[in-house]
């Protein structure tokens, strides 16, 4: 009936009941499939749903983490992260909830081991990436017995997997890194900029910092600025506090953007200056 599923695995068996599972989770979208079951009767429940498929495939001991890390890299993704957020319960009952991130898109594992949890989490958000795709598509699946135009189904797939890779690179597209990697920036790489900044500029800075002829702080940090030729955006943030919540932002390679109360932030970014520069 021209549909499709796909399922991911690290052999062919374990990629094919994954594809089962997917295909019959969209048939049951299809009008007059949706009484459809595991067994084809009408049991009216999905039982193929997505933490059916995290029960399975967890009692399977697979390990589901290397097996998202390897999609995410297979199809240009960011790599995932996984991390506990919540432990509740009692010592001998625990129950911990696990967090896995792509992107901007968050799934949870639950289970009373914390590797258990964080595998179901890996599992559900490998559920969803890998039918990111179908999910797109399925809601507006019918069955037809006419057939399809090539041209208009390659161009309406095309433009759904251009949709579904958009999610993904988001923040490359913010940070106009087109296709290339983007690595974390440690503290030592912002340091290392600013001490090796150009020395003129750095004396001028220096004695700006030093001097007492200023009478606010906010004064001296735009002495400081401008002798560094950096320009500032300063913008007013919303907050429960009477007193303002200042964003300052600096325009120069690596981003530095501080934020905090008007009464406080121009001195320690003084202070910042005065520690990173040297």
């Amino acid at each position: 009936m021209d549909v499709e599923a796909f399922g991911n695995g690290r052999s062919k068996r374990d990629a094919k009941h994954l594809a089962a599972a997917n295909i019959m989770r969209k048939l049951r979208k299809i009008p007059g499939l949706s009484h459809l079951g595991t067994d084809g009767t009408d049991n009216g429940e999905d039982n193929l749903n997505i933490s059916s498929v995290a029960d399975e495939l967890t009692n399977m001991n697979r390990d589901m983490l290397k097996e998202l890390r390897d999609y995410c890299v297979r199809h240009d993704m960011p790599l995932p992260v996984i991390e506990i957020v919540q432990q509740s319960g009692s010592p001998n009952a625990p129950e911990f909830v696990a967090c896995c991130s792509v992107a901007s898109i968050k799934r949870y594992g639950k289970s009373d081991k914390k590797k258990d949890a964080r595998q179901r989490a890996a599992i559900e958000m490998l559920c969803v990436i890998s039918n990111d795709l179908d999910e797109v598509t399925s809601d507006n699946q019918v069955v037809s017995t006419k057939k399809p135009n090539i041209t208009d189904l390659d161009s309406s797939q095309e433009d759904a997997e251009n949709e579904r890779r958009r999610k993904f690179k988001t923040y490359r597209e913010l940070t106009d890194a087109g296709g290339d990697e983007n690595f974390s920036v440690k503290l030592c790489d912002r340091h290392n900029y600013f001490k090796s900044y150009y020395p003129h500029l750095k004396e001028a800075a220096f004695k700006e910092i030093n001097s007492d002829s200023y009478i606010s702080s906010k004064d001296k940090l735009m002495a400081v600025l401008e002798a560094l030729k950096l320009k500032p955006r300063i913008t007013t943030l919303q907050a429960k506090s009477w007193e303002p919540l200042l964003q300052i932002e600096l325009n120069c390679e690596y981003d530095c953007v501080f934020v905090g109360l008007e009464s406080k932030i121009y001195e320690e970014f003084i202070e910042y200056f005065r520690i990173m520069l040297v």
